[in-house]
């Protein structure tokens, strides 16, 4: 099914609607509710765990106790899914690797399953697209407050997809500038704990300032 789009795309192309392209599951919230949760266990990703560059953060993990295995299967996390946030800041995604295998997704998260895995790289950076935030904005619910999207709006999310051999360079690229950013942050942060480690015997005169 191909759709119309606000900015004209090459012939070559199409846009689908993102339930087209996956299946959308949402967290299993009743189960996975803060009262169930354990010190240590199956690991519980939540909108927190998803970074900005699109990678799952493992810090501050919450975790469901083991007994819960049997009732929670159909909501663990392969390799290759990508989860999406419900709520807070929706449709901010993160790829699953196989460091996350087996893992789960909180309520407040929903699970795509592509159909086609060739399309994970290229998707996942639509998401994060400034068409797609801009779309995110405009069908997003506001529930006290907090913005949110449902399975059925997500699923109608145009997704413009480009050939094959195009989507892979679009994908090449953005993984380069995401890499790049990567680099960019890891200086910004140990410089940072490099002031913070100087600055008290620099204010204290423990250590002298260099004089020309």
């Amino acid at each position: 099914m191909t759709h119309r789009t606000e900015q004209p795309i090459p012939a070559d192309w199409t846009t689908v609607e993102l339930g087209e392209l996956c299946e959308i599951q949402s967290g299993p919230g009743h189960l996975t509710s803060p009262a169930r949760r354990a010190e240590a266990g199956i690991p519980l990703l939540r909108p927190m765990n998803i970074g900005y560059r699109g990678q799952v953060v493992h810090a501050d993990l919450a975790f469901l106790p083991r007994e819960a295995e049997s009732t929670v299967r159909q909501y663990h996390l392969r390799p290759g899914d990508i989860v999406c946030a419900r709520t807070g800041d929706p449709g901010r995604a993160a790829r699953i690797t196989r460091a996350e295998e087996g893992w789960l997704f909180s309520g407040n998260l929903l699970r795509l399953r592509l159909r086609a895995p060739d399309w994970q790289g290229y998707l996942l950076h639509y998401l994060g697209s400034p068409a797609a935030r801009n779309w995110f904005e405009q069908v997003s619910t506001r529930g006290v407050g907090i913005p949110s999207v449902t399975v059925a709006a997500l699923s109608k999310l145009p997704v413009n997809l480009p050939p094959h051999a195009e989507a892979a360079a679009i994908t090449e690229i953005l993984d380069g500038l995401a890499e790049k950013i990567a680099v960019h942050e890891e200086i910004a942060r140990t410089t940072a704990e490099l002031r913070d480690l100087i600055s008290p015997a620099l204010f204290t005169g423990a250590i002298p300032p260099h004089r020309t």
